[in-house]
């Protein structure tokens, strides 16, 4: 069976009530799997991962101009600690990611398996701006040219070490990666909702037993994960339709649901 996997963006509304693995104590409590994700703890040798999650003002607080945010961080699986471990690493929104050759672009999330909780990889956006800094075809990040402005999903393993630099506007964060740029280029591409759309609709018609049910089906795509529903098949049907989907390229997860 194929694992199905969950894009968690990093400064977004993130819903984690889906994710399998969650301890006892969490399931069913949807305020407290719901909310803004301000950053992530993550063991890259293991993958474990423990979400920070804020849901905005909770309480009564004087001044009024003074907000209170409710943030609370808690793990993805029983197994884990409820804080992080001292050798979790800490990844912010937006962090400027570096590999062995340079700045290669810019962290927006991760992606966790939905049945363990643990993190298959990390979503990075490459840089565009690669024909100011390279000066030879010789260089490392001459590499990233073809995929510049994609997002690319990456190993989570490659991360080693992040760093917070401050100046006079305010912090950035860093994250180095022990892998090359070459490396890096070679990640998974995460398509656009739209395209992958056109894809799925696609291989559903060229079903025989699916087509005649086409016009009925709506499909739906965010961040790979796919969702059909719009008519009741049967099991046999749901399942061929399932398998037929899971065949095309940057499907995350898939869900059916009846009319």
């Amino acid at each position: 069976m194929i694992s199905s996997k969950i894009v968690l963006r990093l400064g977004a509304n993130a819903q984690l009530d889906e994710v399998a693995s969650l301890p006892e104590r969490l399931r069913g409590r949807l305020t407290a799997l719901r909310g803004k994700l301000g950053s992530v703890f993550l063991v890259p040798e293991t993958g474990d991962l423990w979400c920070r999650l804020s849901s905005g003002v909770t309480t009564q607080v004087w001044p009024p101009t003074v907000k209170r945010v409710d943030a609370r961080t808690f793990p993805l699986n029983a197994r884990q600690t409820p804080t992080p471990s001292p050798d979790a690493l800490e990844l912010f929104p937006q962090m400027f990611v570096e590999s062995r050759d340079g700045y290669v672009g810019k962290l927006e999330g991760l992606v966790l398996d939905a049945a363990t909780g643990t993190a298959t990889g990390l979503l990075i956006r490459i840089r565009r701006d690669l024909a100011d800094v390279i000066v030879s075809p010789e260089d490392p990040l001459a590499e990233l040219v073809e995929v510049q402005g994609q997002r690319l999903l990456i190993s989570h393993e490659w991360a080693k070490s992040p760093e917070t630099v401050r100046h006079a506007l305010g912090v950035a964060h860093h994250l180095k990666l022990d892998a090359t740029a070459p490396q890096v280029a070679s990640g998974l591409h995460l398509r656009d909702d739209a395209d992958l759309q056109h894809d799925v609709y696609a291989i559903i018609a060229q079903n025989p037993a699916l087509a005649t049910y086409i016009s009925a089906l709506r499909v739906t795509v965010h961040d790979g994960a796919v969702r059909v529903s719009g008519v009741a098949l049967s099991p046999r049907l749901r399942a061929s339709m399932e398998q037929d989907i899971w065949h095309v390229p940057g499907v995350l997860a898939v869900r059916t649901f009846g009319a």
